[in-house]
């Protein structure tokens, strides 16, 4: 897979195929010394190729010698800018990738591949980019089907699918290309075949630098490393879940600068990850970045005496691998699990698939963790929240819907489960009003319950000054109680403790409750 992809890649990129076996090459040992993901398939990468080809060719301006130095100091500068961000730990870019971004990240990457071997594996003259039209163009293109394309494929893929499940153990993808290669020799098929290759392995040089051309190409440059490295840690992280082992996001930065900047010195080009070259080791069986290794000795043996053999895989057979590898990607059960867990984040599951397949990877993810960002945002500002109740026989205070909770006259007890901030400081507020206006008898005193809530910004803090100064025109007193140190500091900072006094402060609901009723039985008559 790794040779006739590192060919079309770096032809995506506007170079020549040689320029494609030096970036895998230098890529493959690189990552397996510094990289946590035991599949990732780094090397050549569709997506960072091309965007790379729309940066550097007005640059260029037509000269061919200025391309290869360019594309050598943007895959520098990718390094440089991943290596950076790798020692500052900024990794932690990788959390706002939820599951659902994931489960519909991986599967979209699936379809994607899926749609991407029609055309290999069918005969049929597709010539569209992406999921939807490259669909619409096999079905009204049926009648173009090659028999003995699809036939040779349809074997090759039930040769990989059955050894995956009856002997898992067995390389059923290189059995199957061993086998079509075979058929295609004893029966003289015509199928596509991956054809000559142009070998050459890499040597250092140093890439061309101005400052000029390092202005230009800023953007580009932190472009190409948010979608290397969003490639990368979805990817990994997507096998790794399956497979049991964690990925570590700062590490994961840093090794995408090392292979890039093996890269720039090589004469290659930026790069991050193929899911298919990661998808296929772990289902084959792989479980280090020994396969990587193997690949990379394997590749530099070929490209040297064994050009010709390479030459001689059927392309039906080589789109059976990755189909197999798509058809093992895509998450159905990752879509069950959240339907029964969530409907919302099956949904932002849907959407992240649907945009991944409609748009491209970095636009489908970026898409998607908006979206996340948002539903958490939404879930944040509209928490969970309760009146509470005593309840006979119970240590603690329970929601006042709960039969068992016991409402007690003139006393309001209010928990809010969510950080306090301008997105729900009104709410909060609002709330509380309408629970007070609501609450029966003379005597009201409200407690509120801080244990939820982690933090108070601003915005939170002149609410509640307001809340305390509108409950006191009416009468209503207010205690805080398991407020911690970061929330009780702000409500020193803004006043508000100096308002109500230290006694309001209390470490648990049930001090609280005490203190109101003894405060409550002096008043008494």
């Amino acid at each position: 897979m790794l040779v006739p992809q590192a060919m079309a890649y770096a032809e995506l990129g506007g170079l020549p195929p040689s320029a494609g076996f030096r970036a895998a090459l230098v890529a493959l040992p690189v990552y397996a010394l510094v990289g946590t993901s035991r599949h990732l398939g780094v090397g050549p990468e569709p997506g960072t190729a091309v965007l790379a080809a729309l940066s550097i060719a007005p640059l260029a301006d037509g000269d061919p010698q200025r391309y290869l130095e360019l594309m050598a100091l943007l895959a520098g500068m990718v390094g440089l800018l991943a290596a950076v961000g790798g020692v500052l730990r900024l990794g932690f870019v990788a959390d706002l990738l939820s599951k659902p971004v994931l489960v519909g990240y991986i599967s979209g990457v699936g379809l994607t591949l899926l749609s991407s071997q029609l055309r290999s594996f069918t005969g049929v003259g597709i010539t569209a980019d992406s999921f939807f039209p490259r669909s619409w163009q096999f079905v009204t293109q049926l009648g173009e089907i090659d028999p003995t394309s699809t036939s040779l494929g349809i074997a090759a893929l039930a040769i990989i699918l059955g050894l995956r499940r009856l002997r898992p153990a067995l390389p059923g993808a290189l059995i199957a290309l061993s086998v079509a290669v075979v058929a295609v020799r004893l029966l003289d098929l015509d199928v596509a075949l991956v054809g000559e290759i142009d070998a050459a392995l890499p040597s250092f040089s140093m890439p061309g630098v101005s400052a000029e051309d390092v202005r230009s190409l800023v953007p580009a440059a932190f472009g190409l490393t948010l979608i290397g490295f969003t490639d990368n840690v979805l990817t990994a992280r997507a096998i790794a879940s399956k497979k049991r082992y964690a990925i570590d996001a700062n590490r994961e930065l840093g090794s995408l600068g090392a292979i890039n900047l093996a890269a720039a010195f090589t004469g290659g080009f930026p790069m991050s990850s193929s899911a298919s070259r990661s998808i296929v080791p772990a289902t084959i069986g792989s479980r280090s970045q020994m396969s990587s290794i193997v690949t990379f000795v394997t590749v530099v043996v070929f490209l040297l005496v064994g050009t010709s053999v390479l030459a001689e895989i059927p392309r039906p057979a080589l789109a059976a691998v990755i189909v197999a590898a798509a058809v093992a990607v895509i998450d159905l059960r990752g879509f069950r699990d959240l339907v029964a867990i969530n409907g919302q984040e099956a949904a932002l599951a849907g959407v992240t698939c649907l945009a991944v397949i409609t748009t491209d990877l970095l636009l489908g993810v970026l898409i998607a963790v908006a979206l996340a960002i948002l539903m958490a945002m939404a879930r944040i500002a509209r928490p969970a929240h309760a009146a509470l109740g005593a309840a006979e026989g119970l240590a603690g205070w329970i929601d006042k819907t709960d039969p068992r909770a016991s409402p007690e006259v003139g006393l309001l007890v209010y928990r809010f489960d969510a950080p306090l901030f301008f997105a729900n400081a009104e709410h909060y507020r609002s709330t509380l009003f309408d629970l007070a206006e609501h609450q029966p008898g003379e005597e009201h005193h409200m407690i509120l319950d801080m244990e939820g809530v982690g933090s108070i910004d601003a915005t939170a803090a002149d609410h509640l000054l307001e809340l305390h100064e509108t409950l006191t025109d009416r009468g209503v007193t207010i205690a805080f109680a398991r407020p911690n140190p970061d929330v009780l500091d702000v409500l020193s900072r803004s006043g508000m403790i100096d308002r109500l006094g230290r006694q309001s402060i209390h470490p648990t609901i049930n001090a609280a409750v005490a203190h109101y009723r003894e405060h409550l039985s002096r008043r008494s008559p």
